[in-house]
């Protein structure tokens, strides 16, 4: 196998001295209009070749290897006087398995539960590549499961934030459900 940012020969999907370049890279953190926090681990130019690998059959190897350093790392070092739900936005699998789920699995640790299921989207809609326009007119219209019931609070996952509808729109969900969003964690940020 060969790393897919230096193609060197590597056991991993992304080889150590290309992990330790990217684990060194800037963390970013944006308030979204509302006042949701959103915290992400990278700009989206440099994670890139991370993020098309994502919907190729062995993508959740290299996704779960990246979501390992940064949102396990997170997890870590996060405390909290209570459980704190990890809820993956829209996380049902396009294809072989759900970007979200990946993410939120890296997140178990003794302050936080990863829930699977939570939020899904009724429109269907992909907003890659479209205009924020685009992104306002055509809101997720989550549909929420009650698994959630038995948490206070949550961190919202997922993989970019764009315009950040999507993050509101499914912290707003959550509100309506007694559940206070605490911040939303995301590997990049595409307004870097």
């Amino acid at each position: 196998m060969r790393c897919i940012l230096c193609e060197k020969l590597s056991f991993k999907g992304i080889c150590g001295k290309c992990a330790k370049k990217l684990l060194s890279e800037q963390k970013h953190t944006r308030i979204l209009e509302g006042g949701l926090k959103v915290y992400s681990f990278f700009g989206y130019s440099g994670i890139t070749p991370i993020l098309h690998v994502k919907h190729r059959f062995w993508g959740h190897r290299i996704l779960k290897q990246i979501a390992s350093y940064t949102f396990g790392k997170f997890a870590k070092e996060f405390e909290f006087g209570e459980k704190v739900a990890a809820v993956g936005v829209d996380d049902k699998s396009n294809g072989a398995y759900s970007h979200t789920a990946v993410l939120a699995h890296a997140l178990k640790s003794p302050s936080i539960t990863p829930v699977y299921g939570v939020l899904r989207a009724k429109n269907a809609v992909t907003y890659s590549g479209q205009s924020y326009e685009f992104r306002r007119k055509n809101p997720r219209r989550f549909i929420i499961s009650k698994k959630i019931k038995k948490f206070k609070y949550a961190i919202l996952i997922d993989d970019v934030v764009t315009s950040g509808f999507t993050l509101r729109e499914a912290k707003d969900t959550l509100a309506k459900e007694g559940v206070e969003t605490l911040f939303a964690l995301v590997l990049a940020d595409a307004k870097e």
